[in-house]
């Protein structure tokens, strides 16, 4: 059996569920705590084999390349991979709640920053389009390569010239390749993305109206941006204006935690792994959670710092750290407390299985801990 670490480009065939379980106990997956024909039952009809597969990587395997078991799996039964989606499932569902409270009391918060400022709704979004342009300007000037930009001039000026093609076929692909180029050199990072993204609404019927109404970017007011803006989009004016124009809050105490609830909540809303990442190393982690973590939420020091290892674990504690100190509402706050109760129980079931696997154990450890604390704190009056 070959290294499963080493990508390949190999194309692999479609197999059927009962081809999929076969595949799993080549590379010594057990069928003990739920057998095979159950197994293939919930690979036809509750999950999908490659979503499932992602969370071994969790799991410990035979190294040494003169084994007959090189490469398979040591002490991974199929239930252990179906009990980590279904947590999975449950995980994505309080992130997505927890962010959508987030994201409402942002919004809120800055209509009463705005209000209380007595700010002009119309200068103050035609100063933050050009803030956040400028921002991306003075970050892609320490980036781009010049010289590997002036060396497409050829190419540029060679499709240039298909845009005067008769047939709308050519024209397109040419504004694509244009496109590509341009998006290939500026590290794909578009300074006009805010005001881009807006217009790409007003093909939706439940946007449409306000785009053709109140959508140009050149004339919009702050109310008209916060209904229509991404979550990205809101935390994007929300740093503006409460940490740049009117300097309200810590920028430490909070500022940290957006970009990674974001990442957390983005993730969650396209229906991808999260807990697989347990057996993944974080690049760059955020300092200040892990201190937060413990002052904060009093969660142990030792599970603490796995915040600085594993990306969700770092991305969790940030979420609850950025909800305790965002939504106020004690109604909110609440809820908020009942649903981490409970994805705590059902991250307490059948423990157990994952006793083996010292980085899962303490990840899923870690995981709970945070939300059994961060439920204490949100409900205190």
């Amino acid at each position: 059996m070959g290294d499963p670490d080493i990508a390949t480009t190999r194309k692999r065939p479609l197999i059927d569920a009962a081809q999929q379980v076969s595949h799993l106990k080549d590379r010594g997956v057990r069928f003990e705590l739920m057998d095979e024909w159950e197994a293939e039952r919930f690979l036809r009809e509750s999950n999908f084999f490659f979503k499932v597969k992602a969370f071994a990587k969790c799991f410990s395997r035979y190294t040494n390349p003169g084994s007959e078991r090189y490469g398979s799996y040591i002490n991974l039964d199929f239930a252990h991979l179906a009990k980590l989606t279904k947590l999975d499932h449950h995980l994505r569902e309080a992130v997505l709640s927890l962010t959508l409270d987030i994201e409402h009391y942002m919004k809120v918060e800055l209509n009463r920053a705005i209000m209380d400022a007595g700010d002009d709704p119309y200068d103050l979004m035609a100063s933050f389009f050009d803030f956040e342009r400028e921002r991306k300007v003075g970050l892609l000037e320490k980036r781009v390569d010049l010289d590997s930009i002036r060396s497409k001039a050829p190419t540029v000026m060679d499709l240039s010239g298909d845009l005067t093609a008769l047939d709308a076929r050519t024209v397109i692909s040419t504004l694509a390749s244009l496109l590509h180029l341009a998006s290939d050199s500026l590290d794909g990072l578009d300074p006009d993305h805010i005001e881009r993204s807006l217009a790409g609404l007003g093909g939706s019927l439940y946007t449409r109206g306000l785009v053709e109404k109140y959508g140009d970017p050149g004339h919009m007011a702050v109310w008209t941006y916060l209904e229509l803006a991404s979550f990205g989009g809101v935390i994007s004016l929300y740093k503006y204006c409460l940490f740049e124009r009117y300097a309200m809050r810590d920028g430490e105490a909070v500022k940290g935690l957006l970009f990674p609830t974001k990442a957390l909540r983005n993730a969650a809303a396209h229906n991808g792994n999260m807990l697989s990442t347990l057996g993944s190393k974080l690049g760059k982690p955020v300092g200040s959670i892990s201190r937060m973590a413990v002052e904060e939420l009093g969660v142990d020091r030792e599970l603490a710092s796995l915040t600085k290892r594993a990306p969700i674990v770092h991305d969790f504690t940030a979420l609850a750290l950025c909800f305790m100190h965002l939504v106020e509402s004690e109604g909110a706050r609440e809820d908020a407390a009942e649903r981490l109760r409970a994805l705590c129980g059902r991250f307490a079931v059948h423990g157990d299985y994952f006793s083996k696997q010292v980085e899962l154990r303490n990840g899923l450890a870690m995981l709970s801990e945070v939300m059994d604390k961060a439920s204490g704190r949100l409900s205190r009056p």
